[in-house]
């Protein structure tokens, strides 16, 4: 009977065994579950900014409505700021928190909800960074002169609070007196500042320390030294004025400039050269007299440096150093291809040029009296100087005669051609032209002291204007080989003989005999050779002589 009893107990227990098993398998879980929402450390903490992190572990179908971090400083309490986040299923969210308070922590949690309760994450703190002094890098010198600097320093970070003053503490190395140069209040920004460190003493060692300052300190940046001397660096064009700024007067003689200028540059260094002083430029007392200009690179910008013209890329263009009365030597940019035609006129103390190895096209200048020699670099290929004269590179034309070179002249075996203007107000009062000249320019010899000349049996052409303005030319030999005789070849002369050697009567242009300051055909002598009288005088223009002579 007991037996019985235990039989059907065990059986009882096997089948509830059974149906706890089978009733309990996964197809039978909820679905409902709701989501588990977990907060991580935050990460990326700045002074201002913070990035916070969190998961969503789904359990079942039940999703959520909306999902934010909340987050408040723990001091002070207060309601809860909240970022909101997507909910689109995604594992895992994060934000940036920004306009944090620095050096403060906060309280953050995330907290989701569903249609039908709020869920929350644990609560995190961190902290943001405090604020700290400002950060700033070295100084540059961007351009420097006997006088001044002008240096470029960044402020990369105000440390989070308010600038209350910055720029470079100037330290004079030799009595150790220092003072600061400080940047505008208005200008007070993170950045890049520039200032000028004029009035300097020349020839003077100097410590520059950039600073910047808030509320928490001041910090600097790394010193640099800089020395004053008579050698001036222009890393960026316009700068030559700046580097003199707060100085009346600059007592050097020689200034050696490199780097870049534009027309503000030159209208700047005419002035220190004695050129009248244009707007915008300040007049300062200057004993500068000779320039050394071989590094620089001209290029075109800034305002007209003599008041109507404007600087080109490595062009020493026309009037660029004119009328510059203190100018005595100057050496011309090396990167130059082009020396215009009264580049350096009316420079009347220059005595000293050098055409740079670059010019490739070379016109002359007037009103250079005290112009003794021009010297030709010697990596020149298109022009070469012989005696102080120069010529194309193969000595076959004369290209530029200095008007302080006196005495008479005898032109090299070599020279075919005289180019235009090439003896323009020279002072030589003799010149001997070999026979191999066939070419004489325009104006070649005008203005010169001339007092007699001979042209070539070879030369066919009196050019026009060739003794114009020769004040002193009283004796003129024209070649047998002459057949023209251009407009105005003699005005402003006193000649009194003028010998042809062609039996030929050469064409007269209409204005051939014109003379300012004289009546050429009643005061000059006509000298034709022997058996060719009646042809002179029956000629429409040569007939104009009153005096006609054979020889």
């Amino acid at each position: 009977m007991i037996l019985n009893r235990l039989q059907a107990l065990m059986l009882s227990l096997t089948a509830l065994s059974f149906w706890v098993m089978t009733g309990c398998s996964d197809s039978d879980k909820p679905d409902n579950l709701e989501p588990v929402i977990e907060i991580l450390p935050a990460t990326d903490i700045t002074r201002c900014e913070a990035v916070v992190s969190g998961r969503v572990h789904m359990r079942g179908t039940t999703g959520l409505t909306s999902l934010a971090f909340y987050y408040a400083p723990e001091a002070g309490g207060g309601a809860y700021d909240f970022e909101q986040v997507e909910v689109s299923g995604a594992e895992t969210v994060s934000t940036l928190l920004t306009n944090l308070k620095p050096g403060t922590t906060y309280s953050c949690y995330l907290q989701g909800r569903t249609s039908t309760a709020t869920l929350r994450s644990e609560t995190i703190t961190f902290s943001t960074q405090p604020n700290e002094l400002p950060t700033l890098t070295r100084a540059e010198a961007l351009s420097t002169g006997p006088t001044g600097i002008i240096v470029e320093f960044e402020i990369t970070d105000d440390g989070g609070e308010a600038l209350l003053s910055a720029g470079c503490e100037v330290a004079d190395v030799s009595n150790g007196l220092s003072w600061r140069v400080n940047i505008a209040a208005d200008g007070l920004t993170v950045g890049k500042h520039r200032l000028v460190l004029g009035n300097l003493t020349p020839l003077t060692q100097f410590t520059i320390t950039p600073f910047a300052a808030n509320s928490i300190g001041e910090a600097t940046g790394q010193p640099i030294d800089f020395t004053t001397q008579n050698s001036i660096i222009l890393k960026e064009a316009g700068a030559l004025a700046s580097v003199f700024e707060g100085t009346p007067v600059v007592s050097l003689r020689r200034l050696l400039i490199s780097g870049y200028m534009n027309g503000d540059d030159f209208r700047f260094l005419r002035m220190l050269l004695g050129a009248p002083a244009l707007g915008g430029v300040p007049e300062i007392e200057s004993s500068v007299s000779e320039i050394d200009l071989t590094d620089v690179r001209i290029v075109e910008g800034g305002g007209s440096y003599d008041g109507a013209r404007f600087t080109e890329n490595d062009k020493v263009t026309t009037g660029l150093l004119a009328d510059c009365p203190s100018l005595r030597v100057a050496l011309l940019p090396s990167s130059a291809t082009l020396l215009a035609r009264d580049a350096v006129a009316r420079c009347e103390a220059l005595g000293e040029l050098t055409v740079p190895a670059a010019v490739e096209t070379l016109l002359p200048s007037a009103g250079c009296p005290s112009l003794r020699a021009i010297d030709v670099s010697a990596p020149n290929i298109d022009f070469a100087a012989v005696d102080g004269v120069v010529f194309n590179h193969d000595v076959t034309d004369i290209v530029w005669f200095p008007q302080g070179k006196t005495g008479g002249y005898t032109l090299p075996s070599t020279v075919t051609k005289i180019s235009e203007n090439a003896f323009l107000g020279t002072q030589i009062s003799g010149l001997v032209i070999p026979p191999s000249v066939k070419t004489i320019a325009r104006g070649a010899f005008a203005g010169s002291a001339l007092t007699e000349i001979t042209l070539p049996d070879n030369l066919a052409n009196v050019s026009e204007g060739m003794f114009q303005g020769c004040a002193s030319l009283a004796t003129v030999r024209l070649g047998t080989g002459t057949t023209y005789v251009g407009n105005y070849a003699f005005d402003g002369t006193a000649l009194t003989h003028l010998y042809v050697g062609a039996a030929e009567p050469p064409f007269a242009a209409g204005e051939a005999f014109f003379n300012r300051s004289l009546a050429m055909t009643e005061v000059c002598v006509l000298h034709v050779p022997s058996g060719s009288i009646k042809k002179y005088r029956n000629n429409s223009k040569w007939g104009l002589f009153d005096h006609i002579e054979e020889f």
